[in-house]
């Protein structure tokens, strides 16, 4: 059966929702966000960064987002720049293999018109962050160049039982706040960046979030100092489709760290979730992050689930 690959439009919404509804009822706990956000977000350039695959009865059986992230001067040398994708298939599909390699081939030729946009000398990694339950997305890539180089846990809370008793570390105050100004989102911005130089946000990326349906809901709640410098923060959020919560964005600028400010501000974020009558809360954290890790169990976060990231060099 012949596959026909172009890019995906607005107009595609509704038959992308059945894909993902389709791939989902076969793989539930698969990393596949809401459709409009691969339709509308600007990193797509409204279609040229994002596939999608049909066959001779207009179907859409598969699709592959690209997510360009350059790296930032605060980042070393030697961490390369990230061209972050997504290759999948309708897993009921009988020719899924060839489905991902004629969206591999759009995505590897969409890459290299992309490369000259990436500052020389640091290097390049394609690459893409699965479920391990997307055995047949994963082995493609495994087959195809990728190898796998680091791991996320998913992390799960139980927002019925109860929260930690915390007091508030001394020198700070508590802020809960929605960035309403781009005063107050550039504030965030510098120092979330200071934490996550590997992982650097612009001011753009944030206010698409704040469109989104998760932010009407949400909110940061925010550490200040005496100067009223933000030192710390946690966002607290859900899909109003699902119910279910997320503790996100987790950071304490270096110089803060050790003071019991981290644990704090997830159980903040938790005591959020629970006041709004949610049941259930998520979070993704790095494997290599030991002392994340040892944060989310001690407020009560324990493993469910494992990304792996996969990823090439192609300069």
């Amino acid at each position: 059966m012949p596959i026909t690959i172009r890019n995906h439009t607005a107009d595609d919404l509704s038959r992308l929702a059945a894909f993902i509804s389709r791939y989902l009822n076969v793989i539930p706990d698969a990393k596949l966000i809401a459709p409009e956000v691969y339709t509308y977000h600007p990193a797509l350039e409204e279609g040229q960064n994002v596939f999608s695959a049909w066959d001779e009865t207009g179907t859409l059986v598969g699709f592959a987002p690209v997510f360009p992230a350059p790296a930032t001067d605060a980042e070393a040398a030697s961490e390369p720049h990230h061209i972050w994708m997504i290759v999948v298939a309708d897993p009921a599909h009988a020719n899924g293999d060839a489905i991902r390699a004629a969206l591999l081939t759009r995505v590897q030729e969409r890459a290299q018109a992309l490369l000259e946009r990436f500052p020389i000398p640091r290097r390049i990694r394609l690459a893409s962050d699965l479920i391990v339950s997307q055995k047949a997305d994963i082995d493609f890539l495994l087959d195809n160049g990728f190898a796998h180089y680091e791991s996320m846990y998913v992390m799960a809370r139980d927002l019925t039982a109860p929260l930690l008793d915390l007091p508030l570390p001394p020198g700070v105050t508590i802020r809960q706040w929605k960035m309403e100004t781009e005063t107050e989102q550039d504030a965030y911005l510098f120092a979330f960046n200071r934490c996550f130089p590997g992982n650097p946000k612009d001011r753009a990326a944030l206010q698409f979030f704040m469109r989104s349906p998760m932010w009407q809901v949400g909110t940061a709640l925010s550490a200040f100092d005496a100067d009223n410098v933000l030192v710390g923060s946690v966002l607290s959020y859900w899909d109003p489709d699902d119910k279910i919560g997320v503790t996100d964005d987790v950071f304490v600028l270096p110089e803060w760290r050790g003071r019991g400010l981290a644990r704090y501000l997830v159980n903040a974020g938790l005591a959020y979730l629970r006041d709004h009558d949610l049941a259930h809360a998520r979070l993704e954290v790095l494997a290599s992050n030991p002392p994340a890790v040892a944060v989310y169990k001690a407020t009560g976060h324990t493993i469910v689930n494992t990304e792996w990231l996969l990823g090439m060099f192609i300069r």
